[in-house]
C-alpha cells in the first residue's frame, strides 16, 4: 500500500512539474526574439509572424495627430517601415532619444508583420522591439 501511494505522489508532483515546464514555455516563447531576416525575405505568407530585422533608419516620420513613429528600415536587400503605435511610442520617446536621432543609425526591430494600403510593414508591439546597434548606415 506504501508503494502505491508513493507512485501516487509522484505522478502527480511530475504532472504538476510537467505543466509547470510547459506554461513556461510558454511565457518564454512570447518573449523570445526571432533571428534576424532579410527584408527581401518578408512576403505575404509572414502576416501576422513576428519577425526581427536590421537596417538602417533611412527615414523618421511622428504623426502630430496620434503619436504614431513611422520608421523607414534598409537592410540593403530592401526597405520596409516599421511602425511603432502611440503607447509603445510613448515608453521609447521617455525611455531612449527622440525619435528623429535614429536617422542614420543602425536597428534592431522585431514586431509582428502586417499589411496596410497594400503594403508590409513591421508593427513594433513593445519597446523592447526596437534595438539601437553599433555603427552607422
Amino acid at each position: 500500500m506504501g508503494t502505491l501511494l508513493d507512485d501516487r505522489k509522484l505522478l502527480i508532483i511530475s504532472a504538476m512539474l510537467g505543466l509547470a515546464g510547459f506554461t513556461g514555455m510558454i511565457i518564454s516563447s512570447a518573449t523570445l526574439t526571432p533571428d534576424p531576416i532579410k527584408i527581401a525575405q518578408i512576403d505575404r505568407g509572414m502576416i501576422d509572424r513576428k519577425v526581427t530585422v536590421e537596417g538602417t533608419v533611412a527615414d523618421v516620420r511622428e504623426s502630430e495627430h496620434s503619436g504614431i513613429i513611422f520608421l523607414k528600415i534598409n537592410d540593403g536587400t530592401g526597405t520596409i517601415t516599421a511602425v511603432i503605435f502611440e503607447s509603445t511610442a510613448e515608453t521609447i520617446k521617455r525611455n531612449g532619444p527622440a525619435p528623429i536621432l535614429l536617422k542614420g543609425m543602425r536597428v534592431q526591430v522585431t514586431g509582428r508583420v502586417k499589411e496596410y494600403r497594400g503594403l508590409l510593414e513591421v508593427a513594433v508591439e513593445e519597446p523592447s522591439g526596437l534595438r539601437p546597434l553599433p555603427g552607422y548606415g
